[in-house]
């Protein structure tokens, strides 16, 4: 024979203790979220930095600058020539087309991602508030009513 009162009790420990392990994965997912989204801003930051810093380069030497662009446009163009002639040697010249074809889809793309996800770092932030008093909100129902 078994006790209701005692089966009840039971039932009752298990969904308190589910409770409270949902609220430590819910918080665990927010922390992470904050996490990634402080990488990604910190990122753009850094990006701006350097951009900031090659610009004030730019303002202070522009035969530099003009020097350092040839340079760099030398080397790529050697670079995209010599991957041209190897991948139309193994693949040949249809494929080579299909090739310039996807460059231009993915720089399409990436441009696009630019545009939608650069985010600046105090929207970031913000956004980060927002978590933390929701997560606040959240452990002090669970708190209030006795669930964790």
């Amino acid at each position: 024979m078994d006790n209701p009162i005692a089966e009840g009790a039971k039932t009752l420990a298990n969904s308190l203790e589910q409770s409270r392990e949902a609220g430590k994965k819910l918080t665990q997912s927010i922390e992470n979220i904050q996490h990634d989204g402080t990488e990604v801003a910190l990122q753009e930051l850094e990006a701006r930095k350097k951009h900031k810093i090659h610009e004030q380069a730019i303002e202070n030497s522009m035969i530099y600058r003009a020097m350092q662009e040839y340079e760099l446009q030398k080397a790529i163009i050697i670079a995209e020539n010599k991957a041209e002639t190897e991948f139309k040697a193994k693949y040949g010249a249809k494929e080579w087309n299909k090739v310039l074809e996807l460059k231009t889809v993915v720089e399409k793309e990436y441009k696009e991602n630019q545009k939608y996800y650069g985010h600046k770092l105090e929207d970031v932030k913000r956004v980060q508030l927002y978590c933390w008093v929701a997560a606040a909100i959240v452990t002090y129902f669970l708190w209030r009513f006795n669930l964790v």
